[in-house]
């Protein structure tokens, strides 16, 4: 079974290269005569009637060819800024498939090795499982089931497909029912951060994203506002912190688990005795 983390590193995967075919194609202005296209057209065989495009920069020099059918307006650098939209857009939904995997594979052992006593004392976590019921049926389920730390995990489960678990508020939830004290505070430690500054990252990005997915990019403040300026460094602090805050939270919540099943084995080996 492919775990969270693979699942996270392969859907997080193309925001990196949205942000990095930016990169090549970002260019000052588009050239299409003087001597390096009259080079570049012998090198390709072009003819001297075809159209072509030529684009460079520091770390890249391409020539586009007339049968490509790319209009220049595709290359202006406000075409090239939804490149970089797209990319915040692809990272949250990273993070937003990242947290109910790692949620569902965990969870049933953190139930297993505490118990009743697996889910904290949370506010912000009671809040968002206040909906969170069991009927009597259920109860006696539990109370006689072998396989209970699972059914009760699915039930956890049933619910985040219909709650929103993403951002910072996603992040905390998780990690807390996944038996980390004080996500944040570990997550910021882990990564040498200040831990107000990567949850103000998080909570700006994906606030972002909801303004690119849902406004084309405009406040929502003002919906009928222009577009928003959005520029390389901002948008890969943003990809980059999603994916470093979420290898710290997989780190933490590995640790963890090998802790409790020691645990665990270490009471029942106690309870053979």
């Amino acid at each position: 079974m492919i775990s969270p983390r693979q699942v996270f590193e392969d859907t997080i995967r193309p925001a990196e290269l949205l942000l990095r075919v930016y990169r090549l194609l970002e260019n000052d202005a588009i050239q299409r005569e003087g001597d390096m296209v009259k080079s570049l057209r012998a090198v390709v065989g072009a003819s001297e009637d075809e159209d072509v495009m030529l684009i460079f920069n520091e770390i890249f020099l391409g020539l586009i060819r007339e049968r490509a059918q790319l209009p220049p307006a595709a290359l202006k650098r406000s075409a090239l800024c939804n490149l970089m939209r797209q990319s915040v857009v692809v990272a949250c939904t990273a993070l937003e498939t990242y947290l109910p995997s790692l949620l569902r594979v965990n969870l049933p052992t953190v139930i297993q090795a505490k118990g009743r006593s697996f889910f904290p004392q949370d506010a912000e976590l009671q809040e968002h499982f206040k909906e969170l019921t069991f009927g009597l049926d259920e109860t006696l389920r539990i109370l006689s089931d072998p396989n209970a730390p699972l059914y009760i995990a699915n039930k956890i489960l049933s619910l985040t497909t219909f709650k929103y678990l993403g951002g910072k508020k996603g992040i905390h939830i998780v990690g807390a029912l996944l038996s980390i004290e004080k996500p944040w505070e570990q997550i910021a430690q882990q990564l040498g951060r200040d831990r107000k500054e990567l949850m103000k990252i998080i909570d700006e990005t994906t606030r972002r994203r909801n303004d690119i997915v849902h406004r084309a990019d405009r406040p929502q403040s003002d919906p009928s506002a222009d577009l928003q300026e959005i520029n390389y460094s901002w948008t890969k602090q943003a990809v980059d912190t999603i994916g470093h805050v979420c290898l710290a939270l997989d780190e933490l919540v590995a640790a963890r688990m090998t802790h409790l099943q020691q645990e665990f084995a270490q009471r029942a080996e106690e309870a053979r005795v």
